[in-house]
């Protein structure tokens, strides 16, 4: 393992693509295995699964918030790496999804009825679990929702020296359609919902959870992942998540919109990740925030060519890439006051 120090310590990729599956025999699942794991109880009752890594001696903590539909072993791959560099890792998974209680009848139906109950479970989680832990600083890095999720936890006093932002969702890609035009027609349907049924419905062409080919799929360019993440969700059949509902995609534009409008107030030092072949979530949104990040707030910005939405997914080449960057940013941070 690598010295710790008061520094930020250099990570490394430590498995490569084409290995994966005998990596996860021999190194990733033991050491998932290993995890700490745990119960919180919500605030309104709701039973959130977390997990954690304790390194003895580690200075610094990174806690993930993940994106929609994951589970915590979805990360089992970057949190060794993490963690064989010196950080603590700490992730929760969001109510509705992974391990975490289900709101409805149906487990498969993506629901939330507003961003801030994720967020309110988000400050749980840190205050009762991570910061007794007593780490010198923390880092927070989201993908994709859980990006938006941490963009509205992080206007609220917090302990993150840093956030890292892979392919955040503050924008829905709509292909050729305005983004307007697409909101008004999903905030209609919503409308609809609510005004005809008490049950959620599924958003249009949404449905249960299925496993789907790896040709044309939108999350990742890197065969060996992609088969690697669908087994995942055979051995975890209890995380299963299918699409969103009415509701959630309501909640969710009402929690981008607040992301695009208080990027001028935004005041932890940043780094995005950017997937230029995102298919899923809107490059332009992310764009937009970022040109509206005070200047005197440190941030940064990559690009990554050929990358689809799951950066840390990604083929080998890419999640160098990425890791490079999140390495960077670290070493760049204004010292502590």
């Amino acid at each position: 393992m690598a010295a710790i120090t008061a520094d930020f310590p250099i990570i490394k990729p430590l498995n490569n693509a084409d290995g994966l599956a005998d990596h996860w025999l021999s190194q990733l699942k033991p050491f998932w295995q290993n995890m700490h794991s745990g119960t919180l109880t919500s605030s309104d009752s709701i039973a959130l699964h977390y997990v954690y890594h304790r390194v003895e001696g580690a200075s610094h903590a990174v806690v993930i918030s993940s994106g929609r539909m994951e589970m915590a072993a979805k990360y089992a791959e970057l949190c060794f790496d993490l963690v064989q560099a010196g950080y603590s890792v700490f992730l929760l998974d969001h109510r509705g999804q992974g391990l975490s209680q289900r709101e409805l009848t149906n487990p498969h139906k993506g629901y939330i009825r507003d961003f801030s109950l994720y967020e309110q479970d988000l400050t749980q989680f840190v205050q009762q679990i991570v910061l007794p832990t007593g780490h010198q600083s923390h880092v927070a890095l989201g993908h994709s929702m859980g990006c938006a999720i941490l963009a509205g936890y992080l206007q609220h006093p917090h302990p993150f020296k840093a956030a890292i932002l892979a392919s955040p969702m503050f924008g829905i890609y709509t292909g050729l359609v305005p983004a307007s035009v697409a909101e008004a027609i999903a905030l209609a349907f919503g409308a609809l919902n609510q005004r005809f049924s008490k049950t959620p419905w599924y958003f249009p062409g949404q449905g249960n959870y299925r496993e789907k080919d790896f040709a044309n799929n939108p999350l990742t360019t890197c065969l060996q992942r992609y088969q690697w993440l669908n087994q995942l969700y055979r051995d975890y059949p209890d995380a299963q998540l299918g699409g969103v509902t009415a509701h959630w995609v309501k909640a969710a534009i009402y929690a981008m919109r607040r992301v695009q409008q208080n990027a001028v107030k935004w005041h932890t030092p940043v780094l995005l990740l950017q997937a230029a072949s995102d298919k899923v979530v809107s490059n332009h949104a992310q764009n937009n925030w970022f040109q509206h990040l005070p200047a005197t707030v440190p941030h940064q910005q990559l690009v990554l060519q050929g990358a689809r939405h799951e950066i840390f997914m990604e083929q080998d080449s890419i999640r160098q890439q990425a890791i490079s960057a999140m390495n960077n940013f670290l070493a760049q941070l204004p010292p502590a006051q």
